[in-house]
């Protein structure tokens, strides 16, 4: 029993001595963490990156497309971009002329277009015998050229008032609203009074 006892004194003993001697053998604390406070207080901010000039304002190959070899533009900060401009606006009233295919294009809204034109055709005291929005039609009653077409002559009993009918066709188009004069028997003209209407209508509907 006692012999048992001393192998194992001796045994944790051996043991001992190897595992301080291992540590011995280990390389210092001081080897592994370096202490580098002085080198970050010394350290300072890197100069800002300066990209080569044939870069920012130069080309850059691109072989990506094929066989084609070509270049793709970059453009410099300080590039100015290119715009194309702007065709000119259209004008608001056009008169299209095509003998007695002519007539207003207003570039509006039928409703617009139709409020626009009674207002006008009141303002320019033309003598406004019917009206039927639905179907866009304007009726006027004109006195022919020699007469002077005042409610007096009108009203002459002794004469009869020489009234020619004329109507206005009120009709939405693709790029707006077409105003036609037309006969009394909704046939296409093109004479004096069909002009002067469309000449007095495009002055008081222009903006």
């Amino acid at each position: 029993m006692n012999i048992q006892m001393s192998v194992s004194k001796f045994s944790c003993i051996a043991l001992l001595g190897l595992g301080l001697t291992a540590c011995s053998s280990l390389p210092s604390m001081d080897g592994v963490f370096i202490d580098q406070k002085e080198e970050y207080k010394k350290a300072h901010e890197l100069p800002v990156l300066e990209v080569p000039p044939e870069l920012s304002a130069g080309s850059v190959r691109d072989e990506y497309d094929g066989s084609a070899r070509g270049t793709l533009p970059i453009p410099s900060v300080n590039a100015v971009v290119q715009t194309a401009p702007l065709g000119d606006e259209q004008p608001a009233v056009e008169l299209m002329k095509g003998g007695v295919n002519t007539y207003l294009l207003v570039r509006d809204s039928l409703r617009n277009t139709w409020r626009k034109t009674i207002s006008a055709l009141e303002e320019l005291d033309y003598d406004i015998e019917d009206k039927n929005r639905q179907r866009g039609k304007v009726y006027l009653n004109i006195a022919s050229e020699g007469k002077s077409g005042n409610m007096l002559s009108s009203l002459s009993f002794w004469e009869k008032a020489d009234i020619t009918v004329y109507v206005l066709a009120l009709d939405h188009q693709e790029n707006g609203v077409s105003i036609r004069v037309l006969s009394e028997e909704k046939g296409r003209i093109d004479n004096k009074v069909s002009k002067r209407i469309l000449s007095d209508l495009i002055g008081q509907l222009e903006p």
